[in-house]
């Protein structure tokens, strides 16, 4: 007997300081077992490179490009001023090697204070131009090579979670 696959739409959500950008892959992948998808998907290293003019998701040794128009394929989102505030600047490389040293890590980074969830985040309502002007108004975008040898300028956004949705 064949083994019958599911399908299966996979969302990803990415961060950029207190920007989170969150992609739906624009087609469906198959998969025999919900236990596959999802250790197929938590394994994956997912980025994302937001451009002037598009968003370039690298997954795979795939990458694909989403245009503005797309809007069905992405949304972003803001981190709330208060939220924030509570969190504080990000913890140095130092910071982390004196919680390990203490051994304090794990308590210090999964404490409330750093526990985010979706009511932490405003939606933000502009385009995806809007948010790359955002952006250049207090960083400069960062230069990348492409596999063509092309340079593209651009805010890397970095995977924090996926969701796999079964599509019925």
């Amino acid at each position: 007997m064949a083994n019958i696959k599911e399908k299966y739409q996979i969302s990803y959500g990415l961060q950029h300081g207190p920007w989170e950008l969150e992609l739906h892959l624009p087609e469906w992948e198959e998969y025999g077992t919900e236990e596959e998808v999802r250790k197929r998907s938590e394994n994956r290293e997912v980025s994302a490179l937001l451009t002037a003019d598009a968003i370039f998701l690298s997954f795979d040794g795939t990458e694909l490009e989403i245009f503005p128009e797309q809007t069905e394929s992405y949304s972003f989102s803001l981190l709330k001023k208060e939220t924030y505030e509570r969190l504080g600047p990000p913890l140095s490389p130092e910071d982390l090697d004196r919680l390990i040293g203490k051994d304090m890590l794990e308590e210090v980074i999964f404490s409330s204070r750093y526990m985010v969830t979706e009511n932490d985040y405003r939606e933000f309502p502009g385009s995806l131009a809007g948010v790359f002007i955002e952006l250049g108004q207090s960083e400069e975008p960062l230069c990348r090579k492409t596999d063509d040898g092309r340079e593209r300028y651009g805010y890397l956004f970095e995977s924090v979670w996926y969701q796999a949705g079964c599509v019925r």
